[in-house]
């Protein structure tokens, strides 16, 4: 049999996946870079990235320990850290540690 030559399309995966490689290559990268940048700015600002975690005392914007499912104290004081919302105030002498809006 004789190839009549015309061919259907080809898809053209290369540079999409090196690209994406690349992309996630770099992410972490951009991420950890992130937090810190937000130090000195605003709670909202530091949020907006839901890996960063704010600490009211000292104004500065961190990357969440997500090895830990509060922040230790050494890193921030609990009734300063603020992670997901700005408004919520953890108190610390409260023995069943709920939230309350101030």
């Amino acid at each position: 049999m004789a190839s009549s030559g015309v061919r259907g399309p080809t898809p053209r995966w290369g540079p999409t996946l090196g690209s994406a490689a690349l992309f996630l290559l770099l992410l972490p990268a951009a991420v950890a870079q992130g937090c810190s940048q937000n130090t000195s700015r605003t709670c909202e600002e530091c949020l907006k990235n839901v890996s960063c975690l704010w600490c009211n005392a000292n104004k500065m914007c961190l990357d969440y320990p997500v090895t830990k499912v509060l922040p230790p104290s050494s890193l921030c004081r609990l009734s300063s850290a603020r992670w997901g919302v700005c408004w919520g105030l953890f108190k610390e002498e409260n023995p069943y540690a709920r939230f309350e809006n101030n």
